[in-house]
């Protein structure tokens, strides 16, 4: 060893960093074992370090690395001669560093690695995982050793090892979980590094299962997911706060049996940033495909202010009541999520509304009921509200971009006003932006980009609430015309719409929704409403409502009962009796519906500045627009008109809506 370090120095210069991984292992039972064996397994570990040290200039040691075992401090049957020997190597490390105070020494005491090393060698790795023991990936040493080596904090003797399974002689300390619905069963228990625990999931003992019933199937909220992810996340990590929540995925329910049960595992795992990533996985996958997934970010502080920003308040509530009008119906949710209170503006493209906060007993009586996150029944309708922008779909959550969760930073509060906007869509996938505040304005939960998915899409022949017929329109009017206008139908008050003034009111009301804030309508010799700045406007008062639109471009609307005039249709259309024949027959639909359409089309027509027998013909649809059920496309030069026929509560018989535009598709 002398020549050798002696010809190192002459060829490379003096030797400053020793890295010492000598070893042999040759198992035997204790009662087997003789003098022999010991001195064989500790003649490479202590004796080989003792002759390296020796041959070399100590004064010039900045580093030293050994290569010790986990066996030295656990022990392992058969290995008693090979624990002795690194027992004895990490004190030896211990002592040259006493010595030598200006060299950095570091023992590592690992467990197997996978695919080299003694374990390999020895054919034990296999067997070891069945005993929960989880092999060191080649690449993850080599990194740790690295980072260690250049960490000074980092202590003398260091542990480095997956999960050691059922290794009793490994101490750690084990703090008492909190008490927690989501840390029934442990699993796995890292403290501070990973936390894996399992819970049975029942209609009996999580209560709220009840009231998430989609299909006949009850489905495990994403609400609880995140809870559940953050209650192990916390528990992991140490925490007690919330965190922020980042890149949460939704990419498969968890259904519950309504008669039966099922087995959720949640996994946390600790980064070195402090982060967490948890998943919740399920037995009717066999535990193999994450159902929910998000990182979890602790101490990030509260919510940020801004955007989305709450509409006028000069503007009265919108004429929805989500107990008779949505709950039931457009919405699936049951009892404890039933938390939407009233609207302040519902359209295609943004929510203002109130939400309730509450208690709620979400779980039986005998189990801990405390949540880390905050109300999941006011989370969910944040939701489940914006299902007013796409009323002829359920909507589903697929994933947030990140979320900053209310938990206990509004005490007292017994309820809240959230924003929802929308960012962009993606076919049947939307997604929003949202801010909850509080009475004083203030904002106290945001989430950026939560994406919803459109599913069970109806065929929209109601009977619709009158304000969602309006979002209905401003997308449906978007796919089969390419053009955007923002559509609004607002109900009469109870007392209805007897005369100029009134319908001047409604429509007044009518703009100022679909603009968001309070607007002044001023009406033209020829009776046609203009609003301030470059938007077109366009309202019609049918049976028991108004549809109000407003555009950029060239825009007008109608709406009509269904219903044979008096003289019958050859005198209200003219020469455009035909073309009510035409649409009867190839739509094969009721002829007085079909009538009704080419009359609010030549409405249409009329408002925006043309004859009453100007051409008009039925449209063919432009390739790629969906096949909406209900709705015809009639044409006149370049302005075309979009017909709808539907019903609609409290009006009996069907009603056709129109909508022109003289922009779009071709």
């Amino acid at each position: 060893m002398r020549e050798a370090v002696a010809e190192v120095t002459r060829d490379l210069g003096p030797v400053t960093a020793i890295l010492h991984g000598a070893g042999r292992n040759e198992p035997a039972a204790l009662a087997g074992l003789d003098e022999a064996a010991l001195r064989g397994a500790l003649a490479p570990k202590v004796g080989g370090l003792r002759t390296v040290l020796d041959a070399v200039a100590p004064e010039r040691l900045r580093m030293l690395v050994t290569f010790g075992s986990i066996i030295g401090r656990a022990g392992l049957a058969g290995e008693a001669h090979y624990s002795v020997a690194n027992e004895w190597l990490a004190g030896l490390t211990e002592e040259v560093a006493e010595r030598h105070p200006g060299c950095r020494c570091l023992c590592l005491e690992w467990s197997v690695w996978s695919g080299v090393g003694m374990g390999e060698r020895l054919s034990v790795v296999d067997a070891l995982g069945r005993d929960g023991i989880t092999a060191i990936p080649p690449d993850t040493g080599v990194e740790l050793m690295r980072r260690l080596a250049g960490d000074p904090d980092a202590p003398r003797v260091v542990v480095v090892s997956g999960r050691t399974g059922r290794i009793d002689t490994v101490r750690r300390e084990r703090p008492e979980p909190p008490l927690l619905r989501f840390l029934e069963r442990p699993l796995v228990s890292y403290p501070g590094i990973e936390l894996v625990t399992e819970v049975e999931l029942n209609p009996g003992t999580d209560l709220y299962l009840a009231d998430h019933a989609f299909d006949g199937n009850l489905l495990f909220p994403a609400v609880f997911g995140m809870e559940a992810m953050a209650q192990v996340g916390a528990a992991a990590a140490g925490r007690e706060d919330a965190p922020v929540i980042e890149h949460a995925e939704f990419p498969r329910p968890v259904v519950v049996p309504p008669d039966g049960s099922t087995t959720i595992r949640i996994a946390a795992v600790v980064a070195e940033d402090g982060t967490v990533d948890a998943v919740v996985r399920s037995a009717e996958t066999g535990f193999a495909a994450d159902h929910f997934r998000a990182r979890l970010r602790f101490g990030a502080g509260d919510a940020p202010a801004g955007p989305p920003e709450q509409v006028d308040g000069d503007l009265p509530m919108v004429a929805l009541d989500p107990a008779a009008d949505m709950y039931g119906t457009v919405l699936f949710q049951g009892g404890r999520f039933q938390r939407l209170r009233g609207y302040h503006h519902a359209a295609a493209r943004r929510v203002d509304a109130d939400v309730a906060t509450g208690e709620g007993d979400w779980f039986a009586g005998f189990l801990p009921g405390r949540l880390l996150l905050g109300d999941p029944g006011m989370r969910d309708a944040l939701m489940h509200g914006n299902q007013v922008c796409v009323p002829d779909a359920t909507l589903l959550p697929t994933g947030i971009e990140r979320l900053w969760p209310v938990a206990d930073r509004a005490p007292g509060a017994t309820g809240l006003r959230y924003c929802a906007t929308e960012r962009e869509r993606h076919g049947d996938t939307y997604v929003y932006d949202i801010a909850v505040r509080g009475a004083d304005g203030r904002v106290v939960e945001r989430w950026e980009g939560l994406r919803l998915q459109a599913v069970g899409r109806s065929d929209g022949q109601g009977p619709w609430a009158a304000p969602l017929l309006g979002p209905y329109l401003e997308r449906a009017v978007e796919e089969v015309l390419g053009v955007r206008a923002a559509i609004v139908v607002e109900p009469h008050p109870a007392g209805g719409v007897a005369g100029r003034d009134d319908r001047r009111t409604v429509t007044a009301l009518a703009a100022g929704r679909a603009a968001g804030r309070r607007v002044g309508v001023r009406y033209r010799p020829d009776g046609h409403p203009e609003v301030d700045g470059e938007k077109t406007v366009s309202a019609s008062h049918g049976p028991g409502l108004t549809l109000c639109v407003t555009a950029d471009g060239p825009a007008a609307c109608d709406v009509e009962s269904v219903a044979e005039p008096p003289g019958g249709w050859d005198g209200l259309l003219g020469p455009h009796r035909a073309l009510a024949d035409l649409l009867a027959r190839e739509r094969s639909e009721d002829a007085d519906v079909a009538a009704t359409r080419v009359w609010t089309a030549v409405e249409c027509l009329q408002k925006a500045g043309m004859p009453q027998d100007a051409p008009l013909t039925a449209s063919a649809p432009a390739a790629g627009v969906p096949d909406r059920s209900g709705w015809a496309v009639l044409a006149s030069g370049d302005l075309r008109v979009a017909t709808f026929a539907t019903t609609v509560r409290g009006v009996t018989g069907p009603v056709v809506f129109a909508v022109l535009t003289g922009e779009g598709r071709s």
